[in-house]
C-alpha cells in the first residue's frame, strides 16, 4: 500500500510537470505570434530595393512608417492616405517628375489626406507644360514639408482646410499661379526660411487665417506677398521682398493682417522702400506702405536679413 501512494504521488508529479511544460510552450508561441512590425522602413528604387514604385511603397506601408526613395527619375502621382514619412536620397537627383502620355486634368503630383506625414529631399516637377499639376496638395493637419524643390507646377503647394503644417527650406521656382497658396480655412501654418521665385504669385493667403510667414525670400515674382477674400491675422516679418514686379506686397483682403512682429519690432526688407534710418538701428524711421490697404509694416528693415536664403 506504501508502494502504491509512493507511485501515485510520482505519477502526479509527472502529469502535472507535462501540463505545465504544455502551458509554457503555448504561453510562448503566442508570444511569438503578437505581429511585429519588421517593415517601418521602406525602400524604393533599385532591384535590390522594396519597391520599383513609390506608391507601391507607400500602398504596403503602415502608419508610422518610412520610405525612402533612392536616386532617380519616378513618373507618378502619389496619393497619402496615412501617416507616412517620404525621404528621397537627394532632391537633385531624386527626382517626381510627372510627364503623362495621355490627356489629363488638374491634377496634383502628391496628393497629402493623412494627418503628420513628413515629405523631404525630393525634386516635384513636371515635364509636359501642357499639363495643369499641382506640385502638393495638403487636405490635412500637422503636415511637414521641409528641403524639397519644387518647380514648374501649375502651383508649388495647395492647402484647403489645413493646420498647423510647416512648409520650410524648400525652393520654390517656376511655378505659373503660386508657389504657395494657402485656401480658405487653412489657418495656423508656418511657412519660413523658403525661396520662391519666377512665378505670378509668390505666396497667396486667401480666407484663412493666423499663419506665420518669417524669413522668406521672395524675388522675381509678379506679386510677391497676397492677401485676399477675408484673409486675418496673418504675421510677416524678417522676409525678404525684391525684384517683384508688380507689388512686393497687395492685400485686398478687406480685414487686418500684420506686417511686422510685435512686440520684438522686426519688419521685413523691401526693396522699394525709400525711408531713412537716421537713428542707425537697422529699421526704417517711418514706415511702409502695403498697397490697397490703410497697412503698414511699421519697423520696415533698412537691409536684408542675413539668415534668409538669398542673402547668403
Amino acid at each position: 500500500m506504501k508502494i502504491s501512494l509512493t507511485l501515485l504521488i510520482i505519477l502526479l508529479s509527472i502529469i502535472s510537470g507535462c501540463t505545465q511544460q504544455k502551458e509554457t510552450s503555448n504561453n510562448n508561441n503566442n508570444h511569438h505570434t503578437i505581429p511585429i512590425n519588421e517593415n517601418s522602413t521602406l525602400y524604393v528604387g533599385s532591384t535590390h530595393a522594396d519597391y520599383r514604385t513609390i506608391q507601391e511603397a507607400i500602398n504596403a506601408a503602415k502608419n508610422g512608417a518610412t520610405i525612402i526613395i533612392e536616386n532617380g527619375s519616378y513618373n507618378e502621382l502619389l496619393a497619402i492616405n496615412k501617416t507616412i514619412t517620404l525621404i528621397g536620397e537627394d532632391k537633385n537627383t531624386t527626382i517626381l517628375n510627372f510627364n503623362p502620355n495621355h490627356k489629363v486634368g488638374q491634377v496634383s503630383i502628391i496628393t497629402i489626406n493623412a494627418n503628420n506625414c513628413s515629405i523631404e529631399n525630393l525634386q516635384i516637377t513636371l515635364s509636359n507644360i501642357s499639363v495643369l499639376a499641382k506640385g502638393i496638395t495638403i487636405n490635412s493637419k500637422n503636415n511637414t514639408i521641409i528641403n524639397n524643390e519644387i518647380t514648374n507646377d501649375l502651383i508649388g503647394i495647395k492647402t484647403s482646410g489645413s493646420m498647423n503644417n510647416n512648409i520650410s527650406h524648400n525652393i520654390f521656382s517656376n511655378n505659373a499661379e503660386y508657389s504657395i497658396y494657402l485656401s480658405t480655412d487653412s489657418d495656423s501654418n508656418k511657412v519660413s526660411f523658403n525661396i520662391m521665385k519666377n512665378s505670378s504669385n509668390g505666396i497667396a493667403i486667401q480666407g484663412s487665417k493666423y499663419n506665420k510667414v518669417y524669413k522668406n525670400c521672395i524675388t522675381n515674382n509678379q506679386i510677391g506677398i497676397y492677401c485676399c477674400c477675408d484673409a486675418q491675422s496673418n504675421i510677416f516679418y524678417n522676409n525678404t521682398l525684391s525684384k517683384n514686379s508688380n507689388h512686393n506686397a497687395q492685400d485686398t483682403s478687406g480685414k487686418i493682417n500684420i506686417w511686422y512682429d510685435y512686440p520684438h519690432g522686426n519688419g521685413n526688407y523691401w526693396d522699394d522702400y525709400s525711408g531713412v534710418d537716421q537713428n542707425r538701428d537697422g529699421r526704417g524711421d517711418t514706415p511702409y506702405k502695403i498697397p490697397n490697404t490703410g497697412e503698414e509694416d511699421m519697423y520696415p528693415l533698412m537691409t536684408p536679413p542675413l539668415d534668409v536664403l538669398c542673402n547668403q
